[in-house]
């Protein structure tokens, strides 16, 4: 219940920030990884839900079935090879023929040619597999080229395909589970990364709070970059969430830094 008064109080209650001089840092750091964790998990598990799916077997036997039954790609010593006359052609499916930019074919297999723009663009495709290579097309204007001359030894064909999805199918829950896993840490690691912009944004606090003529340690006015960081840090998991990002630049600095200014001012008004 005080963890909920807390999280209230951190919006507006300017007699909740004056008596933070009275509380411990410790106390303020445990209230931020608290809450920290809570949008971590909802982040965690909102991504989770959409992601998992993509697991299920029904959808890996989608991808599965763009891959023709009769090609197979072979790496051996940095050197790509098949099975198949070249140049070999995947067409672009349905589902990706709308898309902006897109090309008519996915993946064009020319071991044989060596790589150049002219050839690429003949081939309005947006993956050129040549012979230590691989082309893809960022934009109209951009091109991404990989060099797998140093990969490992490696195959490729539907047959290959079709076990690791029954593996993948096999291991769902728990597949899922570490992807859970990875996305909460992962976004763990980015929120507490954000202590370092607290350290700056409580110098700004310093400068706040001498306008208002408070007398504040950097202990003091790091435990209320702490608090005032509650709305932003909610609305970042919001934005993570939905994708809708932040109107401007410094969006986040600039509303912790009005609810300082909003609350520290009252606290000098019932101070007075």
């Amino acid at each position: 219940m005080n963890f909920i008064n807390d999280i209230k109080s951190s919006l507006y209650n300017p007699r909740f920030y004056a008596s933070l001089r009275e509380r411990s840092l410790a106390s303020s750091f445990k209230y931020f990884f608290s809450l920290v964790a809570i949008l971590v998990f909802v982040i965690a598990f909102a991504w989770g839900s959409e992601l998992s799916p993509l697991f299920s077997r029904e959808n890996l036997m989608k991808l599965v079935a763009y891959y023709p039954a009769e090609l197979s790609i072979a790496i051996k010593a940095g050197v790509i090879s098949t099975n198949v006359t070249e140049p070999y052609i995947i067409k672009t499916g349905e589902e990706f023929s709308k898309m902006k930019n897109g090309h008519p074919n996915m993946v064009v297999i020319d071991t044989t040619s060596v790589f150049s723009r002219e050839l690429f663009k003949q081939y309005d495709t947006s993956v050129w597999v040549g012979k230590d290579f691989v082309a893809s097309s960022k934009n109209q204007d951009q091109l991404e080229l990989s060099d797998v001359s140093r990969a490992p030894d490696f195959s490729l064909n539907r047959s290959r395909l079709l076990h690791w999805v029954d593996i993948i199918n096999h291991y769902h829950l728990l597949l899922s589970l570490g992807l859970f896993a990875a996305l909460f840490f992962s976004f763990y690691g980015f929120f507490t990364f954000q202590l370092l912009w607290l350290f700056l944004m409580a110098f700004l606090v310093l400068l706040v709070a001498k306008l208002y003529k408070h007398r504040l340690s950097y202990k003091n006015s790091y435990q209320i970059a702490l608090h005032a960081a509650t709305v932003p840090f909610i609305l970042t998991a919001l934005s993570i969430v939905s994708g809708i990002r932040v109107p401007f630049p410094f969006f986040y600095t600039l509303l912790a830094l009005l609810i300082v200014l909003v609350n520290l001012k009252k606290t000098a008004q019932i101070s007075s």
